[in-house]
C-alpha cells in the first residue's frame, strides 16, 4: 500500500455546512485508493470557488495539501478535476512542476493531454454556470425576488453598514497614525517665500525623503490633508481658493463696507497673506454687486469705490425721510461713520438730483424742516 493525501472542496459554505458534497469526495477517493492500493495519510479540504488563478492563496487547505505531498513524495488525490481546480492555468502551472496529482474519475494513469481537455472542459463550465446564475438571478430580480442582504431587515443592514463603516474608519486612522511623525515634520517646513507651507508642499517634501504613501505611491495634497484631519492637526491652507477668498472678503465688507483694500488684507491674517491684486478684485466685486442692487445707484451714476455702500445707506434713509438735513443723516448713520457734513451735503444733492421730481407736499414738509432747524441754530 502507498501514502497518498486527499483533497476535497465544495464552491459554496452551504454546500459545507451539509458535508453531502464533502462525504461524496471523499467516499469516491476512498474507493479509489482500495482499488489502485493507496492509503489515505491525510485529509485537506476548503470551502471556495475554483476560479482565479490565485487558488493557493485563497484556498489554505490545497497549499497545505500541496506541500504535504511534495514533503511525503506521495500523490495528492482528487475526485474529479474541476475539485482541484476549473482554471487551465494553475492546473497546467501544478503539471509543469511536477506536482504529482491524481483524479479519481479518469484513472491512475491518466496523461498530460487528457488533463489539458479536461481542464479546458471544466474552465469552460465554469463560465457557463456563471452564465447561466446570472440570466437566473437578473429574472428573479425582475420578477420582485430579493437575494442577500435585501433578505435582512432595514435595521439589520443599518447596523452592518454602521460596523463596516467604523471598521474602515478605525483602519484609516491606525494608517495614518503611523505617520503622525513624518507628517507633523513635512507641516513645520516653510512654503514660497517664507509663507505657510501647502498640503502639496508638505507632499513634495516627503516625496523627497523617499517615504512612500501608506497605500505605496507617492503622496497627495488631498491625501495629506484628509490625513491631517484623521489626525486631528489644524494645518492652514497655503493657497486659497477663489471661492474661499471671495467668501471671507464678502464677510469682512459686510461687517465693514467702507474698508480699503489693505484693511482686508490685514483683516485675512498673517497666515493668509493675500495680494493686493487678487483682494482688489474681489473688494471691487462687493462693491459692484452692491451698487448693482441698488436703485439710488442707478439714477445718480455714483462712482464704485470704499464709499459706495455708505451712499446706498444715505440715499436709503432719504427715501424713508425725504425731509432729513444733514445732520439729521448723519445722526442716522451713526458715530462709527467718521464723514464731513460737506460730504453728506454732496450726496444728499446728487441724490435729489437723480430724483427730481417731487411731489408738492414732500418740499413743503422739506421747507419748513429746514426752517425750523435754522430757527433753532439762531435762537
Amino acid at each position: 500500500m502507498k501514502d497518498a493525501i486527499g483533497y476535497l472542496r465544495v464552491s459554496t459554505s452551504e454546500q459545507g455546512r451539509s458535508g453531502l458534497g464533502l462525504a461524496a469526495q471523499r467516499h469516491d477517493i476512498e474507493n479509489f485508493g482500495a482499488r489502485e492500493g493507496f492509503t489515505i495519510q491525510s485529509w485537506h479540504q476548503d470551502v471556495q470557488t475554483g476560479a482565479g488563478k490565485d487558488a493557493l492563496v485563497l484556498r489554505p487547505g490545497l497549499a497545505e495539501a500541496l506541500r504535504g505531498a511534495r514533503a511525503s513524495r506521495c500523490p495528492l488525490i482528487v475526485s474529479r478535476l474541476d475539485r482541484l481546480s476549473r482554471n487551465v492555468h494553475f492546473i497546467t502551472g501544478l503539471m509543469e512542476h511536477k506536482v504529482h496529482f491524481i483524479v479519481a474519475a479518469l484513472g491512475r494513469d491518466c496523461d498530460d493531454f487528457t488533463l489539458h481537455i479536461y481542464a479546458s472542459l471544466a474552465q469552460q463550465e465554469r463560465k457557463m454556470i456563471s452564465e447561466r446564475c446570472k440570466v437566473a438571478i437578473a429574472a428573479a430580480k425582475r420578477r420582485g425576488k430579493k437575494f442577500g442582504v435585501q433578505l435582512r431587515s432595514k435595521a439589520w443592514q443599518r447596523r452592518v453598514s454602521a460596523l463596516g463603516r467604523a471598521a474602515l474608519s478605525k483602519a484609516a486612522d491606525e494608517r495614518a497614525e503611523a505617520y503622525r511623525v513624518h507628517i507633523e515634520w513635512a507641516f513645520r517646513q516653510r512654503g514660497i517665500n517664507g509663507r505657510t507651507i501647502s498640503f502639496c508642499g508638505a507632499a513634495n517634501q516627503l516625496n523627497e525623503r523617499n517615504l512612500e504613501s501608506p497605500m505605496g505611491r507617492r503622496w497627495r495634497g488631498h491625501q495629506l490633508q484628509r490625513m491631517a484631519r484623521r489626525l486631528g492637526l489644524h494645518h492652514p491652507l497655503g493657497n486659497l481658493t477663489n471661492d474661499v477668498v471671495r467668501a471671507r472678503v464678502r464677510a469682512i465688507w459686510q461687517q465693514h463696507p467702507e474698508c480699503t483694500v489693505n484693511q482686508v488684507i490685514a483683516s485675512m491674517g498673517a497666515e493668509h497673506r493675500l495680494g493686493i491684486e487678487r483682494a482688489w478684485v474681489h473688494v471691487r466685486a462687493c462693491r459692484t454687486a452692491a451698487a448693482n442692487r441698488s436703485l439710488a445707484q442707478k439714477r445718480v451714476g455714483w462712482r464704485i469705490d470704499r464709499f459706495t455702500a455708505t451712499r446706498i445707506r444715505i440715499s436709503k434713509i432719504l427715501k424713508r425721510h425725504p425731509e432729513f438735513i444733514g445732520r439729521q443723516v448723519m445722526e442716522k448713520l451713526g458715530p462709527e461713520h467718521s464723514l464731513r457734513l460737506k460730504w453728506v451735503w454732496h450726496v444728499m444733492s446728487e441724490y435729489r438730483r437723480g430724483f427730481a421730481t417731487r411731489s408738492p407736499k414732500q418740499r413743503r414738509t422739506r421747507r419748513r424742516h429746514v426752517l425750523s432747524s435754522r430757527s433753532t441754530r439762531l435762537g
